[in-house]
């Protein structure tokens, strides 16, 4: 059966998620400790040149936006892993799918991981709002927040 077919349907157990949350987890890690090692920690343009090509492919359009607009739009688009907001200058993650990651593969939040993701998402917000944007991590924990400056 092709995976185009509309009658195609997956059965997938809660094991068998668990087990794909572990595998994501596991090659996240790999992933961004490879990219980190290689750039020798300064892996923001690389997360930054990622997430402009993604702005450039999503289903998004805004006319003129503002930051606060971007941010909305980024927070309905990746609800199912993030809940983040942005608060006078700042973004509060009050959930977020990578801590999560962190914490499965027992890697302290905001280490290389978080890094290149906040890098990749500064890039996102860039690409759709069409202007330089830098996040600084202030505190990771049950929550993160961000310092974000628009340039």
């Amino acid at each position: 059966m092709n995976t185009t077919d509309s009658s195609y349907v997956l059965d997938l157990s809660p094991e068998d998620y668990q087990k794909a949350t572990v595998e994501v987890a596991f090659l996240l890690d790999a992933f961004a400790s490879t990219i980190d090692n290689i750039m020798g920690g300064n892996t923001a343009p690389v997360g930054r040149i990622a997430g402009r090509d993604t702005a450039s492919k999503l289903p998004v359009s805004l006319a003129d936006p503002a930051l606060q607009d971007v941010i909305a739009e980024l927070s309905k688009q990746m609800h199912a892993g993030f809940d983040f907001t942005l608060e006078d200058d700042g973004l509060q993650f009050k959930s977020c799918i990578i801590r999560e990651m962190c914490i499965l593969r027992k890697i302290k939040p905001g280490g290389a991981l978080c890094r290149l993701f906040h890098s990749y998402f500064d890039g996102i917000v860039n690409g759709l709002l069409f202007r330089p944007v830098k996040s600084t991590i202030i505190s990771v924990g049950d929550e993160c927040q961000l310092q974000t400056a628009v340039q």
